[in-house]
């Protein structure tokens, strides 16, 4: 008897994964609180037990086991087994026919769903069931649905007539996807929907005559959401992606897309993965663009490979048809800024103290005005071996090496030999520490295309680094640390005027530079030096969780000589000091964090770089973020985005980038969104600069997300890092 009241409970336990027809991939991150139904209550006792180590319980008032006549429970009959749970008022067994019946109306609950019928039957012999009327509910509130009848055709197969499946109130369900037949077949992990169709606000919007799903977490082939936009330049813009599951270890994604203006756009991005390799393809083609009048493209190959143990190989390959494809078929400011397309491979290894990479790249240039001299050289190849030895008694030995050969279609060509070995020693104890360094660094070059085709230049690199770390208890119980730093640099001077420049440029000034040992980027200069650094640095860490909650640094360089290593064109820098650095990160609150960063000129007495930050987290959807970029002659741009909420379900988002240098707006956007417990909508507009002549592009976003279910349309980006849409 214990058997057949497991097989009873296997059999209604099979019929519960109808709801995962539901599962299909779902955006956007829903707020836990904002959920329709309330999570059920799970006690301990009901905690998921599926090892079929608990013992079966049967419960009834009344049980009548009359010879030859079938086995009768009735009056508050229960079943237990672990966290599953059957109730109802009458249950029949035939035990010569192995079936049973369930007349009256049966509840069945576990850990993770609860379901009634109005009636059913076990077969228990050949593994069939039927229930009639179903109504079912997750117990942790994650949707509901009915069914008209749950058949089940085999131990691994059964069929759902009627089915209905939403996240919203069951009395008032705001979305409802429906299916007038349903077939699952849990051996191979997939099920069918005849006549599927998705209803919002009683109105159809979706339909689809069959309909293909997993029933677990394995891929399937078939057709994602579509998305839908419009821009004032190109019109409508629709696209509907397939998905594609090859094999286990590969995958595609074919896009079709239509813009009214442009013409049919297809995109592929293939995917594959073995246990030494991985990749993805990505190509996009658009034939005979009407507006453009040509054929584009843009293609992408990204390749990793372990070749053996601490062995790698990668390859990063791209490639457009033409200067302006992503200023015309990208999607926001970012894709309209891009300058380049770097291509690259190579092959990396390591050791307990060495570490060796090989590659070569190049670059497809996309600014109409970079000038040919001005181009980007290609590495072919580029040779770094880095060295990193500990010594004895806290002494250390490290040496950067690299070999590389720039190659240009116009200007100087040739190879670089670049070799900075040195030795430091560490003295690190509480509170304090010393690190002196002494070194050399030689370049050497074989050029085509200058007066002299071999030159080198070497000379030496001393450096102190010294700092020492206070801390003391504030009456809150927090640590504050005070740390002033103390950093000396002596470069001889060594004059470079006749060397090439391939790759060298001046390093933006900011808070690392005050230690660093060189202020150019590249091998071509060295600068030389004989200054020292001062710098204070503190923190406040809470004493209850251990995190910073104030950061704050300041800095600043004092020059013995001057500075007579500069760039070609640039004089002689004969300041006594650099610019005041300053440094600030601030969590005043939970829901506020303040950063902000400043350079002070003492000798022309202005700013040359600053920045400033804020985020704001609130509740019910409060999000706001200020940032405010200025570097002298250069940049001045302010960046305002924010999300308000007007009501409990409505939010006003927006965002403001502003250049003050340009005196233009940059982008502008504006919407609003609505979200209830089980649903949400977005509508937004924007207005950014797409090229460097100015051009506006004016586009429309709207997104239809089913909680539980996924998205219709299209967002143009987060606003935010932790989204609540």
């Amino acid at each position: 008897m214990p058997v057949l009241f497991r097989t009873l409970l296997l059999v209604i336990g099979l019929t519960t994964p109808l709801p995962l027809l539901a599962q299909a991939p779902a955006g956007g991150s829903d707020r836990p609180s904002l959920v329709c139904v309330a999570p059920e209550e799970v006690s301990p006792r009901r905690r998921l037990d599926r090892d079929g180590s608990s013992p079966l319980r049967i419960f009834s008032e009344q049980f009548e086991a009359l010879h030859e006549e079938p086995v009768r429970f009735h009056d508050s009959v229960r079943v237990e087994v672990g966290d599953q749970r059957l109730e109802t008022d009458e249950l029949i067994y035939d035990r010569l026919s192995g079936r049973i019946e369930l007349p009256a109306l049966l509840r069945y609950s576990d850990a993770l769903i609860m379901l009634e019928a109005e009636s059913g039957w076990v077969e228990t012999e050949i593994s069939r069931a039927r229930f009639e009327g179903v109504d079912y509910r997750f117990a942790r509130g994650e949707g509901s649905g009915e069914a008209g009848s749950v058949e089940l055709l085999s131990p691994t197969t059964a069929r759902v007539d009627d089915f209905s499946f939403t996240t919203c109130d069951p009395d008032q369900p705001d979305w409802q996807l429906k299916a007038g037949q349903v077939r699952l077949d849990m051996e191979r992990g997939q099920g069918v929907a005849r006549h599927a169709r998705l209803d919002f606000k009683g109105v159809p919007i979706l339909y689809s005559p069959w309909l293909s799903f997993p029933l677990d977490d394995q891929r399937k082939s078939g057709f994602l959401y579509p998305s839908l936009g419009f821009s004032s330049d190109d019109g409508f813009d629709l696209r509907v992606p397939w998905y594609w599951n090859i094999a286990p270890n590969q995958d595609a994604t074919l896009t079709p897309r239509w813009i009214q203006d442009r013409g049919v756009w297809l995109g592929t991005e293939y995917r594959f993965l073995t246990q030494r390799q991985r990749g993805q393809v990505d190509l996009e083609v658009l034939p005979s663009d009407r507006e453009a009048d040509r054929n584009r493209y843009y293609g992408q190959l990204a390749w990793q490979a372990r070749l053996a143990p601490r062995w790698s190989a990668h390859a990063d390959l791209r490639r457009a048809s033409d200067d302006d494809y992503f200023v015309d078929l990208g999607s926001d400011l970012a894709d309209s800024a891009v300058q380049f397309l770097r291509s690259s491979i190579g092959a990396r290894g390591n050791g307990r103290a060495w570490s060796l990479q090989v590659m070569a790249d190049a670059f497809q240039v996309l600014d109409a005005n970079v000038a040919a001299g001005n181009e980007p050289y290609r590495r072919l190849p580029r040779i770094q071996l880095d060295v990193d030895q500990p010594l004895a008694r806290g002494f250390e030995f490290v040496m950067d090496n690299e070999l590389v050969y720039f190659d240009r279609d116009a200007g100087v060509t040739g190879a670089r030999f670049d070799a900075h070995p040195r030795l430091r020693y560490n003295l690190l104890r509480p509170g304090w520490f010393v690190r002196p360094e002494l070194g050399f660094r030689t370049t050497a070059y074989d050029v085509s295309g200058a007066e002299v085709s071999s030159t080198s230049r070497t000379t030496a690199i001393a450096s102190f680094d010294a700092g020492l770390i206070f801390e003391r208890r504030t009456a809150r119980g927090d640590v504050q640390t005070l740390e002033p730093r103390v950093f000396y640099l002596y470069v001889p001077f060594e004059n470079q005027d006749d060397l090439p420049n391939f790759d060298t440029r001046e390093l933006t000034f900011g808070m690392s530079q005050l230690f660093h040992h060189n202020r150019f980027s590249g091998a071509d200069r060295q600068g030389d030096a004989n200054q020292v650094t001062l710098a204070l640095s503190s923190r406040l860490i809470g004493a209850s969780d251990g995190r910073s909650r104030l950061e704050a640094s300041v800095g600043q360089i004092f020059y013995f000589r001057d500075l007579k290593v500069q760039l070609e064109g640039t004089p002689v820098d004969e300041r006594n000091r650099s610019a005041t650095v300053a440094e600030m990160f601030w969590r005043p609150a939970r829901q506020v964090v303040l950063s902000a960063g400043l350079q002070w000129d003492h000798e022309e007495s202005e700013t040359q770089v600053a920045r400033f930050g804020l985020s704001f987290i609130g509740r019910d959807s409060r999000q706001a973020a200020l940032g405010y970029r200025y570097r002298r002659d250069r940049v001045d741009q302010i960046d305002v985005r924010f999300r308000y909420p007007v009501r409990r379900s409505l939010n006003l988002i927006g965002r403001v980038n502003y250049s003050f240098e340009d005196d233009e707006t940059l982008e502008l956007l504006g919407g609003i969104e609505y979200e209830s417990c089980c649903w949400a909508v977005r509508l937004t507009g924007r207005e950014y600069i797409r090229d460097r002549d100015s051009e506006s592009r004016r586009t429309v976003f709207l997104e239809l997300h089913l909680k539980g279910l996924g998205s219709l349309g299209r967002r143009p980006y987060p606003l935010f890092t932790h989204q609540h849409f």
